[in-house]
């Protein structure tokens, strides 16, 4: 129907710890899933990681945790007893789609690999993501993006300028990447569903994710073709593919892929005609034989009007370009505010930040975002919802097989 989101009605048990999975399922529940939480009673340790990006962790204000975990509901459970291990199963029948990170001895040990359940529960989707991948000498290493994603794939070494040390760490942007890949994954795994009625199983790594992300780097740096990362600014591919600084100190990139068309275009910009015959830095082929020089020139050019002033000419042609901006920046980007990519949050304390929306968007609109919920929020309800009575969810919650509200 046209005022559904396209996975309304669509069931996903979420068995996940830290970011990454657990922003797959944040994007299913954007997409109209609903999504339940499964996780111990101690709850998911990424419930304090607040610390780790300067900020608050408490039940009242937890940002970190909400990023991932909005719109979702949560029961927490002891899997290590049988009667959790029950409860599970019975949200497992009713689902559609399990994901999980558990690395694959505690699935195998807890039965819950894909070779498991698939033949008790046919239709199930299966997703599974991983530090390394599930086969391999490295398959049974745990492993977090900074050190799977970033570090193991040559991102965080060959980013930077040659002789710098290795890139400060980036909290969870390869959990988001990879979790964002796991989701599309799910989808076309649930598209076979509805053809065959079957399930399948998904598997995603960080270190297989960020292979493919720095595809084209990786590609090129090989013993075939040699291209030596990592590489100085002054030393750029093209210097119309590079970032200046400009008189109020502020940075801009240019972002000209077809040097060659754009070239007399950007001279006009920086008013300086005489460049357009110049055949030292006119081409592509050619530039490459002078590429720090030119970048010199382009730095005092540049260097002459503010980043504003710049942008206001720039805005006129049809070039690529964009400000180099900082992280506190984004938060008043009104581009950003303009497309719904950021929105103002609100935590159960009544403070406010702004926060940053799942990116993808359909032609039903998004309802108001729900903080992710407390540990055991709504252990009760979905316990009622699989057909236990009062009586036995009071008996589950004293005997500790059920942390609730």
């Amino acid at each position: 129907m046209e005022n559904e989101l396209p996975l309304e009605h669509v069931k996903v048990v979420d068995l996940s710890t830290f970011a990454a999975v657990s922003s797959t399922g944040r994007l299913l529940a954007d997409w109209g899933a609903d999504v339940i939480k499964v996780e111990s009673l101690r709850g998911d340790a990424w419930r304090q990681y607040g610390c780790v990006g300067n900020v608050p962790a408490t039940e009242d204000e937890n940002p970190c945790w909400d990023i991932n975990n909005s719109n979702k509901r949560d029961i927490a459970l002891n899997l290590r007893d049988p009667l959790g291990m029950k409860v599970l199963h019975n949200l497992l029948k009713e689902a559609d789609v399990f994901i999980t990170n558990y690395r694959m001895n505690a699935l195998k040990g807890m039965k819950l690999t894909y070779e498991d359940l698939a033949p008790q529960y046919p239709h199930l989707v299966w997703g599974h993501l991983s530090g390394y991948g599930d086969d391999g000498p490295d398959a049974k290493r745990p492993g977090f993006d900074v050190a799977t994603y970033w570090a193991r794939s040559g991102l965080m070494m060959d980013i930077g300028e040659p002789s710098a040390s290795p890139l400060s760490q980036i909290y969870a942007f390869g959990d988001m990447s990879t979790g964002a890949v796991l989701a599309g994954g799910i989808c076309a795994a649930l598209c076979k569903q509805v053809r065959t009625g079957q399930g399948d199983k998904v598997e995603i790594s960080l270190m297989g994710n960020a292979i493919w992300a720095a595809g084209l780097l990786i590609l090129a740096a090989q013993e075939a073709y040699q291209d030596r990362w990592p590489k100085s600014r002054m030393t750029p591919p093209s210097p119309l593919t590079s970032s200046y600084q400009c008189k109020d100190g502020e940075w801009l990139l240019l972002c000209i892929l077809e040097y060659d068309r754009y070239y007399p275009d950007l001279c006009k910009v920086l008013g300086r005609e005489d460049l357009i015959a110049d055949e030292r830095y006119n081409s592509l082929k050619n530039v490459k034989a002078h590429n720090t020089e030119f970048v010199q020139l382009l730095d005092s050019i540049f260097a002459t009007k503010t980043r504003e002033e710049w942008c206001t000419l720039l805005k006129k042609t049809d070039i690529v370009y964009d400000k180099i901006l900082h992280f506190k920046d984004v938060s008043k980007d009104m581009q950003a505010w303009s497309c719904n990519y950021i929105f103002e949050h609100t935590f159960r304390n009544g403070n406010k930040v702004v926060m940053p929306n799942t990116p993808v968007r359909f032609n039903k609109k998004r309802s108001e975002i729900k903080p992710g919920p407390l540990l055991g929020e709504d252990s009760r309800s979905i316990l009622q919802s699989l057909g236990y009575t009062n009586e036995n969810i009071e008996e589950l919650i004293k005997t500790g097989i059920v942390k609730a509200r």
